[in-house]
């Protein structure tokens, strides 16, 4: 079903791969084979793959793995033979040496920090003061006790208090025990197939699931070729510039039979070492992981390929999609035949697992106050599968086991004979829905593959078609051996049918020694180009024209000035800027135009008023959204005709006579939520719209969710024709919060530090921060809060759901009659629900109808399943049939983040995964008026099946992981704005001069000659032994090479560089000399501090590199122009003295912020600029700094921007003030106006301005 992809580590944590090796080494057992022990007990062995074992000398793919081998390779980046082999002891380097792959690892293992020492001393003195041994093991919950006792006084040392909260001493046990950077010593690639297949395997005869299993194994070998062809390489010269070919894979593959319940899962752990050999030279390096981490979806479609054509051919099963998937999750695939129970109830157990680890993360919590870390979780783990495992699930042989399963199958599907006639039906299903490949196949799945990628993206690579592709073959009538050539053949169609929009190639062709074996340029990141469709960047090219044209209809000033006087005297008055965007929309004349407003400016209301002033200029507004309940809303709002985008589209593309075709030249199209649209319809909607002369207007907000399809116009617009921006924020009581929500929106870290100091950042397991969640909206409900529940996932609101009726049922007076619904929960008369699926068949009026994300409240139960429901807002009451209850309604107490858009509640709780992006982040902060918190998960389940994550040992923090949630910028962009950015000098200037300033390295290397570049590392190992063996030392020679092939002097200026100052203590030697080097001879060859780098006349010469070089030289050189920078423009106003002030003033409030903070954080200089800047303006910031701190002691992590949301705060106008914003924030109150406006002023002037309505 998937390949998932994880860092291992190097150091000890390598050892998860061995516990089932460990056995292997053990001379007791009284086995006389290891497969016999196998046979027995465990798994089987784990065994070595991949094609870079042909650099391994002793080794060869299919040989046993042992737990020495896996520690040599894994913990230290050794030969997995290292211990058997005797090298020279004075080998000129480590790598040099039989028993070395390239450079070790660098492990720090013996460099413990203070706090685990401190831990360490004080369970060794448990253990003596108890008379037991001083290494004794000690029980976790004694263990978790002294953790928490020391991480608190440690704390209490740095800050002066005690830990405030969990969050603080959870953050100061994870800071404290960070170990030094460990590293990367390879990957765990781990290959699973669906359920059906595990479950066949399992219950099915010995020789039937013999051949289960070896397609499983042929579909991860396929997949391991695709990695070894298409993904791996290494990077070598200066930053990694040169991408080059590779050996193969050094691999160990483990397969493991069941899941930690004990349950059937047939997958491979494939772990990957850090080490492959370049081809060129046979060094050993590192992998770019880069690469592998990119390929990932693609690796995992050709595993699933691969497996099910072979069990379709050596078996004879079909497959089809599993019924019943969510919605918008990509189609499934299972073996017909195969029983869904059995497959239900064998994953019910890991549920179970999981179920039981969060209550026992919960008694954890309560009793240390503090989630448990990622080693005390694992052991939670462990204890909660012995305390839910049958007994009959302990080690078994492998013939028990498949005998209990097929036991447990029996009993599931009522009888023994079941099992046999599940299987006998399984392989008996003959796949006849196959598709037939021929040429016309061919080009419709290539054309079908575009259109289905464009609609989820604006741009893509390779890898993208390939696994649309890929998903598309499992359907056709192929061999296994067949597909690669079928697969590569539709990609070939596909990408002649996109359109090449970016290249990292440049135009020069590199020699033959600096190309990889496909004859691809070094310089080129293999699959790096990008694609798009002619259609998309038409699409864009036409949105972007239209929203320069000025012909369109304008509303009279009079007018607006009296729909915004209605609005006052209605009792909703319009700020500043909210009439700003009202005027500016509705009297500019352009036809497409964009308006940008944050969560809680105050949109909807300036929308009401600009269709008010429209349609008392006799116009008439068409309202359009997203979704249905979204167009719903805003047309109840603005009192408008409404439907969704995607209706619209459709009636327009089927040619349907609908209302649409009404639209005029005094229409105006009111699109909401805009930022939500894909690009195609948009473009469906704004060309229709013109052709008929009407007026366009898009709202929304670019920070919050966006497109699922094509996205990123509107900062196209933005850019090229400027945006009317809403800056005041209305939604937010708090002004600190209005202020922080609007940093929060850009990604700036500093954001963190409001919520940190108002309590609203929480931190436990998953289980438990589900209850919490629920406990908490349960008071808030109690209390008389509007507040709501969100989820990352279908499943957890589901969960919280089940909590929050659950409640409401021990509240009834009496049990209700319930109806099962399509999450799992059941309902009764008086629960709310939301359907999650538009019919417009079940009308609730003549106007109205069911759509996705409606609330109801069950009014009664009618028979056979339907239910009788109210709406919440517009009180409509309809029929939901038995069949859409099944399938569509759901409990609606929770729900997603990306249902929550547009909804505004008082309290929001909502859980945080660290997965999030930085919109979904900004928009699960943004709901609630009075209060938004921030559920973070910090402690993992501890699943013991699951590899460690590079720092296994380093909790994550919460304020670590809402800092890369915020910096995790999954912004659409349109085709045409990357493909002009990757266009610019000043993107494409850093690759050119890196490229040829390893060119002339590599260059000189070729002309000085093998010898001398010998001689020059024996030299440099005379003058410092044991520096080639130094990380900076290819750069250094690579340096001493390209200073011979210029002067011929280059030992002569080692030498100086070395004697210039004792080396002693330096950690790395080769790094500091290279520098001392470069400082001495700043204007070497390739030195680009004075300009392009220079070129020595030798290589100038060389009749294979000299014309090469010379071309490289000047493109950097045309780059260099093209984007040098003019004279800087001299600020008005700003004198010398005033500039010496201002850093004066500066200064002193950098003392003062030091005084009152001691301890710094990146924010201490931005606080202090901005009490300065307000200082400026004629405010007391001594006084709001002293009262800022007088609130109390700030939060451990951003307790600069704390102190500067509480100023806010005490402002009272937090970003919305009048007069100048502190400094690095924008102007907040005035629209924002580029210079498009003061062109349509001026041909306003010459008196063809277009007619008012």
């Amino acid at each position: 079903m998937t390949m998932s992809l994880h860092k291992l580590s190097a150091g000890s944590r390598y050892d998860y791969l061995t516990r089932q090796v460990a056995a292997l080494d053990a001379t007791d057992k009284g086995h006389s084979t290891l497969d016999a022990y196998y046979s027995e007990n465990g798994e089987a062995p784990g065994r070595w793959v991949g094609s870079g074992l042909a650099g391994i000398d002793g080794l060869v793919h299919g040989d046993v793995v042992t737990s020495d081998q896996m520690r040599a390779l894994f913990a230290y980046g050794l030969h997995p033979l290292a211990a058997e082999q005797d090298g020279p002891e004075d080998a000129a380097s480590e790598s040099e040496s039989p028993r070395h792959l390239g450079a070790p690892f660098k492990v720090f293992d013996a460099d413990a920090p203070d706090y685990i020492v401190e831990v360490a001393r004080r369970l060794d003195s448990l253990n003596v003061a108890a008379g037991r041994p001083r290494k004794a093991s000690l029980p976790l919950e004694v263990r978790a006790r002294v953790r928490s006792e020391v991480a608190a006084e440690f704390f209490e040392r740095r800050q002066g208090r005690a830990p405030a909260d969990s969050r603080e001493l959870a953050s100061a046990i994870a800071r404290y025990s960070r170990p030094k950077s460990s590293a990367v010593s390879g990957y765990d690639l781990t290959f699973s197939p669906v359920k059906s297949v595990s479950t066949l395997w399992a219950v099915a005869d010995e020789q039937v699931s013999a051949r289960v299993e070896r397609a499983h194994d042929a579909a991860v070998a396929a997949a391991l070729e695709f990695i070894e062809r298409e993904a791996l390489f290494t990077r070598r010269g200066m930053n990694g510039v040169r991408q080059v070919d590779v050996r193969g894979l050094v691999a160990t593959a483990f397969t493991h039979r069941d899941s930690r319940a004990g349950d059937p899962d047939l997958h491979t752990h494939v772990a990957v070492a850090n080490k492959v050999q370049a081809v060129d030279d046979g060094a050993w390096l590192s992998i770019d992981g880069r690469l592998l981490y990119q390929s990932a979806v693609t690796a995992s479609e050709v595993y699933n390929t691969a497996l099910e054509k072979h069990l379709v051919q050596d078996l004879g099963v079909q497959f089809a999609e599993r019924p019943g998937q969510s919605r918008g999750k990509r189609a499934v695939r299972e073996i017909v035949g195969v029983d869904e129970s059995l497959n239900s109830r064998w994953s019910s157990r890991r549920a179970e697992i999981v179920t039981r680890t969060g209550e026992l993360a919960a008694d954890f919590q309560q009793a240390h106050g503090r989630p448990p870390t990622p080693t005390e979780a694992l052991e939670l783990s462990q204890r909660a599968t012995l305390e839910t495992r049958d007994p009959k699930h302990a080690h078994r042989s492998r013939r028990d086991q498949r005998r209990e399963w097929r036991r447990q199958a029996a009993e599931i599907l009522g009888a023994e004979p079941a099992v046999a006639r599940m299987v006998a039906t399984a392989l008996s299903t003959s796949q006849n829905d196959l598709s037939h490949v021929d040429s016309h196949w061919v080009n419709r799945t290539a054309s079908e593959v575009v259109r289905t990628v464009q609609s989820h993206r604006s741009t893509w690579q390779t890898r993208h078609l390939q696994a649309e592709v890929l998903r598309r073959v499992r359907t056709a009538d192929l061999l296994p051996e067949q597909v690669d050539d079928v697969t590569r053949l539709v990609l070939d169609h596909a990408r002649d049918m996109s359109v090449l929009i970016v290249t990292d190639r440049d135009g020069i062709d590199e020699p033959s020694s600096l190309t990889r074996q496909d004859q691809s340029s070094i310089y080129s990141v293999a699959g790096s180009d990008l694609y798009s469709s002619q259609g998309i960047l038409d699409a864009e090219a036409r949105i972007v024209e239209a929203a320069g044209l000025t012909d369109r209809p304008r509303v009279p000033h009079a007018l607006v000035d009296l729909a915004l006087a209605e609005a006052r005297a209605l009792g909703t008055p319009l700020n500043s800027g909210q009439e700003a965007l009202v005027r500016e929309l509705a009297t500019s004349g352009r036809a497409v135009q964009v308006a940008l407003a944050p969560a809680g400016s105050g949109k909807t209301t300036a929308m009401a008023t600009l269709a008010k002033a429209w349609t008392e200029a006799g116009g008439e507004v068409v309202a359009l959204a997203p979704s249905a309940a979204a167009s719903n809303l805003l047309g109840q709002q603005i009192g408008a005709p409404s439907e969704t985008i995607a209706k619209f589209v459709h009636d327009l593309r089927g040619d349907r006579a609908a209302w649409s075709q009404e639209i005029g030249a005094r229409s105006l199209v009111l699109i909401d939520e805009a930022g939500m649209a894909d690009t195609l319809s948009l473009d469906d909607v704004i060309r229709h719209a013109g052709a008929r002369g009407a007026t366009v207007r898009l709202v929304g907000d670019d920070q919050q969710l966006a497109a699922v399809g094509a996205g990123g116009v509107l900062r196209d617009i933005d850019a090229e024709h400027g945006s009317i921006r809403l800056r005041e924020l209305m939604r937010f009581q708090d002004a600190g919060e209005r202020a922080a929500t609007l940093a929060l929106r850009e990604g700036r870290h500093e954001a963190i530090g409001f919520y940190l100091d108002n309590q609203r950042v929480h931190i436990g397991e998953r289980t438990q921060l589900i209850e919490e969640v629920f406990h908490d909206w349960r008071t808030d409900v109690a209390s008389g809060r509007e507040s709501i529940m969100l989820g990352p996932t279908r499943e957890v609101v589901a969960e919280l759901n089940a909590r929050a009726r659950q409640y409401f049922r021990a509240l009834a007076d009496h049990p209700t009659e319930e109806l099962l619904l399509s999450d799992g929960n059941r309902a009764g008369v008086g629960d709310l629900v939301i359907t999650r699926h538009n019919s417009r068949k079940l009308r609730s009026s003549a106007t109205d109808w069911v759509k996705n994300g409606d609330r109801w409240i069950i009014v009664g139960l009618e028979d056979a399943g339907s239910l009788w429901v109210r709406h919440v807002s517009s009180g409509l009451r309809t029929t939901l049939p038995a069949d859409y209850v099944a399938d569509h309604v759901e409990l609606g107490y929770a729900t997603t983040v990306h249902a929550a858009q547009g909804v505004s509640v008082d309290t929001v709780r909502g859980i945080v995964t660290g997965q999030e992006s930085r919109r979904q982040l900004y928009t699960l902060l943004t709901r609630g008026r009075l209060e938004n918190h921030a559920y973070v998960i910090t402690a993992t389940e501890g699943d013991r099946d699951a590899p460690p994550d590079p720092g296994a040992a380093d909790q994550p923090t919460a304020t670590g992981i809402l800092e890369s949630v915020l910096d995790r910028d999954l912004s659409a962009k349109s085709a045409t704005s990357i493909r002009r950015e990757a266009d610019t000098g000043t993107t494409r200037l850093a690759a050119a001069v890196a490229r040829l300033d390893d060119g002339m390295r590599l260059a000189a290397g070729h002309v000085v000659g093998a010898e001398a570049v010998e001689a020059l590392t024996e030299i440099a190992e005379d003058l410092v032994p044991g520096i080639s063996g130094e990380p900076a030392w290819p750069t250094l020679r690579a340096n001493l090479i390209l200073r011979q092939a210029d002067t011929a002097d280059a030992d002569a200026q080692l030498e100086s560089a070395v004697r210039r100052k004792d080396l002693d203590g330096i950690e790395d030697r080769a790094a500091l000399i290279d520098w001392r080097m470069r400082e001495v001879t700043p204007t070497s060859p390739g030195s680009s501090r004075q300009g392009p780098p220079r070129i020595p006349r030798r290589l100038l010469a060389d009749p294979t590199w000299g014309d090469y070089l010379l071309r490289r030289a000047q493109l950097v050189a045309g780059l260099s122009e093209e984007t040098a920078p003019g004279a800087a423009p001299q600020q008005p106003g700003r004198t010398g003295d005033e500039l010496d002030h201002r850093g004066v003033a500066r200064a002193r409030w950098v003392a003062a912020v030091n005084e009152l903070q001691p301890l710094h954080d990146p924010f201490s200089a931005t606080l202090s600029a901005r009490l300065s800047r307000l200082e400026a303006e004629g405010l007391d910031p001594g006084s709001m700094l002293q009262a800022a701190f007088a609130e109390g002691p700030v939060p451990d992590d951003h307790a600069s921007a704390a102190l500067w949301w509480r100023i806010e705060r005490c402002r009272g106008e937090g970003v919305g003030a009048a007069g100048q914003p502190p400094e690095g924030q924008p102007r907040e109150l005035e629209p924002q106006r580029s210079g498009y406006l003061d062109r349509s002023v001026r041909v306003s002037a010459r008196g063809i301005a277009p007619p008012h309505v």
